[in-house]
């Protein structure tokens, strides 16, 4: 594998990333970010890696030449429209052994995601990207403000103020939306809905077509903004879910787990689990990290064999069944005091307990459990901790005005539960 990948991940939208894409982001141990290319991708990369913004391809080249695998992402395609093509010249003059991962333009995807035929047999056959072209279909990529400049060069150029055109905002992301109009009003209904930000503008055949073949913003989340703030890999598949509905997704963790160093009370844990009753996982998080602990120390599910399991929610439960276990209990309830009364039934007088689980929490639990006359273990197993980059300043730069508490259309109990 290339030391470093130049990597184009399309348009904006998650879904049009390419395998390849896909694979470079999975397999960098650092990840450097052009301006442009959001964040739908990074729940995708390894929990340790080193993800930030490009500041310069002299730290990239220090990486590379540290045995770094380094991944720069570009919006779209790293030799178009980007300086994809000045960072390879810069790292083959300094003998780095490099890749350009090719990915979908913009100019190509966002007409087809608003319903807008690039080409029809016998009406257009060719297209064109610039203000002089004799393309049937004409696309246009416009800097903010430059709307009406640009309607009036065509206009100048021989465009006709009826020919069918649409001015494509936010062109690429889930979240796009388009205005159609004849050319020479375009610009009129456009100011109605307050362009802000880079455009597409489209002229053609095509455009005539865009009402009925626009499914993109018949989706019933088309047009909202949602943040996303969980752990970076526990992102999916609720983005997916939310994409697939039309939102555009933000995605900017003010979670993340870090797995503790393993002591001697893990040791002892471990040691103990042929005399655990039962082993009690608060989360999904604490499942992995438990596990992935039980491996550290050469064993695997069957080292609880003597074991019952409870799960505090289905997504714990889900964890679990990942290694093939089945918990004999799973709670609905996400509070020490519902899973004590879920285990009202079960004698716990002698039983001994293990509850693997965060640094910080609640010791409501194994207070409840002891007063029952069990012998109640916690094992810290991970830390959540928030990361440096989650702030206001980076809450701008995705385009997120208003984060506040309480701003949100709804909140799930789970997630209700989570925030308290």
């Amino acid at each position: 594998m290339s030391r470093v990948r130049l990597v184009g991940v399309g348009p904006g939208h998650p879904g049009l990333a390419t395998l390849q894409a896909v694979e470079a982001i999975k397999e960098a141990d650092v990840i450097r970010n052009c301006d442009g290319c959001g964040t739908g991708l990074l729940h995708l990369a390894m929990p340790n890696a080193d993800i930030a913004p490009l500041e310069s391809v002299d730290e990239v080249i220090r990486l590379a030449r540290n045995g770094r695998k380094v991944t720069v992402l570009f919006p779209g395609n790293p030799y178009a429209f980007s300086n994809g093509s000045e960072v390879a010249d810069r790292l083959e003059r300094a003998g780095i052994d490099f890749e350009a991962v090719p990915g979908l333009i913009v100019e190509l995807a966002a007409p087809v995601m608003s319903g807008i035929p690039l080409t029809i047999e016998g009406l257009s056959a060719s297209i064109g990207f610039g203000l002089v072209t004799g393309g049937e279909t004409v696309v246009l990529r416009l800097a903010s403000g430059w709307l009406e400049s640009g309607i009036t060069a065509l206009l100048q150029n021989g465009r006709a103020p009826q020919t069918p055109a649409a001015l494509v905002l936010n062109p690429g992301q889930p979240g796009q939306h388009r205005v159609s109009a004849p050319l020479g009003e375009l610009a009129r209904k456009a100011a109605t809905y307050g362009v802000k930000g880079d455009a597409l503008l489209v002229l053609g055949p095509g455009v005539e077509m865009s009402d009925r073949l626009d499914t993109l913003s018949k989706r019933p989340l088309h047009g909202r903004r949602i943040l996303i703030t969980r752990a970076r890999h526990q992102v999916d598949p609720f983005r997916r879910e939310l994409v697939d509905l039309g939102a555009a997704v933000v995605e900017i963790p003010t979670l993340e787990i870090r797995r503790l160093p393993a002591d001697a009370r893990v040791s002892n844990a471990i040691k103990n689990l042929d005399r655990t009753a039962l082993v009690i996982f608060a989360s999904a998080n604490a499942v992995d990290i438990f596990f992935q602990m039980l491996l550290t120390a050469s064993l695997d599910a069957r080292a609880l064999h003597n074991s019952k399991l409870c799960a505090i929610g289905q997504e714990t439960a889900d964890a679990l069944a990942g290694h093939g276990l089945r918990p004999e209990l799973v709670t609905s309830e996400y509070t020490a005091e519902g899973l004590a009364n879920a285990l009202e039934g079960w004698e716990m007088k002698g039983m001994r307990v293990l509850v693997p689980r965060a640094e910080i929490a609640r010791d409501a639990l194994p207070s409840l459990l002891a007063n029952r006359g069990a012998e109640v273990e916690i094992l810290p197993v991970y830390r959540a901790v928030c990361p440096v980059e989650a702030g206001p300043a980076l809450l701008r730069r995705a385009g997120v005005h208003d984060a506040r508490a309480g701003a949100g259309d709804r909140l799930s109990n789970r997630e209700k539960v989570k925030l308290e």
